[in-house]
């Protein structure tokens, strides 16, 4: 279980429009918090033809990244490194996402919490990197 079951979210809506920049598939997981502030979900498994092409789909994916870098991750497929952002868009905005490369595919979670007060990032690096990990593990890969 995701240890943001302490966050009582509530799905509203799920989108499951696929990666545009690759083959794959992705959800997007729209939710609302136990006070009504809003919540984002995100998982995406990108498949290019090749391992080459997916190392450079990895690379545009960290330079597009709007948010300060973390690190990378340890252990986690051929490379991994996460992301995180805070914002105030009239409430507190706390944003993690995970990515990660193995041969030909690309993973990319993203998890943004909204609230009166930021959701430690912490708690969101445990649930993007457990959905990554485990994401990794179900997909194929050439």
């Amino acid at each position: 279980m995701l240890p943001l079951a302490a966050l009582s979210l509530t799905v509203r809506r799920e989108d499951p429009t696929p990666p545009l920049t690759a083959p794959g598939a992705a959800c997007l997981f729209e939710m609302e918090t136990a006070d009504g502030h809003e919540a984002n979900f995100r998982v995406e498994a990108s498949t290019p033809a090749s391992a080459e092409e997916a190392v450079q789909l990895y690379g545009t994916a960290r330079q597009g990244a709007s948010m300060r870098r973390e690190g990378g991750l340890e252990g986690i497929g051929d490379e991994a490194e996460a992301y995180t952002r805070q914002s105030q868009p009239g409430f507190k905005y706390a944003e993690h996402m995970a990515q990660a490369r193995e041969n030909n595919l690309v993973v990319q979670v993203w998890l943004a919490v909204g609230g009166d007060e930021f959701v430690p990032t912490k708690l969101l690096a445990q649930a993007t990197v457990k959905a990554l990990r485990r994401t990794l593990a179900l997909v194929p890969t050439a």
